[in-house]
């Protein structure tokens, strides 16, 4: 199973060094973790991301989130591709901030594509981070990408990611 943990900070002056202690005692479940805020030349948003790419561990994955669920000031979310498709810890989907995950087999012809509607688009897309993986003992591509933008393109994005066979989508909201 391939899992991504989507934590919203609330405030991360207050939040973030309990959010940093929990994620340092269970670093050996990270294999990538990816946080950010809006940084402009006249704000900095106390609202922080991370986003963490876990290990095939479920035992320890579910540690990490345990220890993670009783801390104030967090959002958790989660998504999960397996087997089975793809899972998320809440099917609740409100708010701003969005993120959508994809696992992409590894075919010449299913990575053009890909790239082809992510070109398209571009302008939508925010952060965009890759990283290797192995899916049903394959090699795949984990991409997850924020999204930003009007709504309605958004949608479209993800409606013709779950058009192409052999990729994989999940979705966060914040």
């Amino acid at each position: 199973m391939i899992k991504v943990l989507g934590i919203k900070i609330i405030d991360r002056i207050k939040e973030a060094g309990l959010t940093q202690e929990v994620l340092s005692r269970h670093a050996s479940v990270i294999t990538t973790r990816l946080g950010f805020h809006e940084v402009t030349d006249n704000v900095c948003s106390r609202e922080a991301y991370i986003l963490l790419h876990l290990k095939d561990d479920h035992a320890e994955s579910e540690k990490l989130i345990k220890e993670l669920e009783p801390l104030g000031g967090i959002i958790i979310r989660e998504m999960a591709f397996s087997d089975k498709g793809v899972k998320y810890r809440s099917e609740h989907f409100e708010g701003t901030t969005e993120i959508i995950g994809l696992l992409v087999e590894r075919k010449h012809e299913v990575i053009i594509s890909v790239q082809k509607i992510l070109t398209a688009y571009g302008c939508y897309i925010r952060t965009r981070l890759g990283v290797n993986e192995t899916f049903f003992g394959e090699t795949a591509g984990l991409i997850i990408l924020e999204l930003t933008g009007d709504h309605e393109q958004r949608d479209l994005l993800e409606k013709d990611l779950l058009a192409l066979k052999q990729v994989h989508v999940g979705k966060m909201i914040f």
